[in-house]
C-alpha cells in the first residue's frame, strides 16, 4: 500500500524498483552466492556446490511467496531465505555457511545504496548540464535583484543560474563521498569472523565479487554513521532542490512573471481555475 506521494506519484519506477521486495530479495541470493563462491575458492565447499547455489539463487527458482511462508513460521526473514534457497539446491547444507543474518542483509542494503545512488548521480549531472547551460546563456540577462524578498540592485540571471550550479556542484562531490562510504560486511555474528577459515580472505572475495567495498572492521551490523552521511548528504541535496524550486515558484508569481514553469498543450493546474 502506498503512503507517500513518492511512493506512486513523484518517485521514478528505476528508482522504486531498486526498493521492491523482489529486487531486495534478489540481492540477499547475490549475496548468499557470492559467499558460496568465495569459499569455493578457499577451498572450503566444493565448487560444484558453489555452482548449483549460484544457478539457484535466482527469484525465479526461489520465489518471494514460499519466502514468506517460511518468515511466517520462522518469524525470521534472513532465515526464510536461506531455507528457500536452501531447499532448491542439492547442497543446500552448504547455503549461508558461516555468515550471519547481517552479513546478508547488510550487504545487500550496500548494493541497494549504490544502485540508488547512481540514478541520483545520473540525474544531478544531467542538472548540472542544464544549469551550466542556462547560465551561459544568460550571462548578460540583467534582472533585478532581491534582498529579503525586496528589490535591490540589479543582477544577472547567469549570476542567478550559476549560484545553483555551484551548489549543485557541491552537492555531486557530497553524494559521491557518500557511496564511497559505503560498505557491505562478512564478518559473522560479532565481526571476529570466527566462523570462517581464512575470514579476511573470504570477506575481500565476497566484496570483489559484488563489487563492493567491505567494512575493515564491524560488529553485528555495519555502522550507521555510514548510512547517516548518505541520508545526511541527499537532505542537502533536498534542500538545494527545494531552493532552486522555490526561486522558480516566485518568480512566475502573477504580479512577477518574470520566468515561467514549461507547460505542455494539454497540461492543466487546476480542476476548477482556467
Amino acid at each position: 500500500m502506498s503512503i507517500h506521494p513518492i511512493d506512486y506519484r513523484y518517485g521514478s519506477k528505476e528508482m522504486r524498483g531498486i526498493f521492491e521486495e523482489e529486487t531486495k530479495l534478489q540481492l540477499m541470493l547475490d549475496v548468499e552466492a557470492a559467499l558460496s563462491r568465495a569459499h569455493a575458492k578457499l577451498n572450503h565447499i566444493p565448487e560444484e556446490a558453489a555452482n548449483e547455489i549460484s544457478k539457484k539463487a535466482n527469484t525465479k527458482i526461489v520465489e518471494l511467496e514460499r519466502v514468506k511462508e517460511i518468515e511466517e513460521e520462522t518469524k525470521h526473514d534472513i532465515m526464510a531465505v536461506v531455507k528457500a534457497l536452501a531447499e532448491k539446491c542439492k547442497y543446500g547444507g552448504y547455503v549461508h555457511l558461516g555468515a550471519t543474518s547481517n552479513d546478508i542483509n547488510d550487504t545487500a542494503t550496500a548494493l541497494q545504496l549504490k544502485m540508488a545512488l547512481n540514478i541520483v548521480l545520473k540525474d544531478l549531472k544531467e542538472l548540472e548540464g542544464i544549469l551550466k547551460k542556462l547560465t551561459r546563456e544568460n550571462i548578460e540577462k540583467v534582472c533585478i535583484g532581491r534582498t529579503h524578498g525586496q528589490h535591490s540592485i540589479p543582477t544577472t540571471y547567469g549570476m542567478k543560474f550559476g549560484g545553483f550550479l555551484d551548489e549543485i556542484r557541491r552537492d555531486i562531490k557530497r553524494i559521491l563521498e557518500a557511496k564511497e562510504s559505503v560498505r557491505g560486511k562478512m564478518a559473522g555474528a560479532v565481526g571476529t569472523m570466527a566462523s570462517f577459515d581464512d575470514g579476511i580472505k573470504l570477506q575481500k572475495l565476497v566484496g570483489e565479487d559484488l563489487k563492493i567495498k567491505m567494512a575493515k572492521i564491524s560488529n553485528q551490523i555495519v555502522q550507521r554513521d555510514i548510512y547517516a552521511e548518505i541520508i545526511s548528504s541527499l537532505a542537502i541535496l533536498a534542500s538545494t532542490l527545494d531552493k532552486i524550486a522555490l526561486e522558480i515558484r516566485n518568480l512566475q508569481r502573477t504580479e512577477v512573471m518574470e520566468i515561467a514553469e514549461a507547460f505542455g498543450k494539454k497540461q492543466v493546474g487546476s480542476s476548477t481555475m482556467p
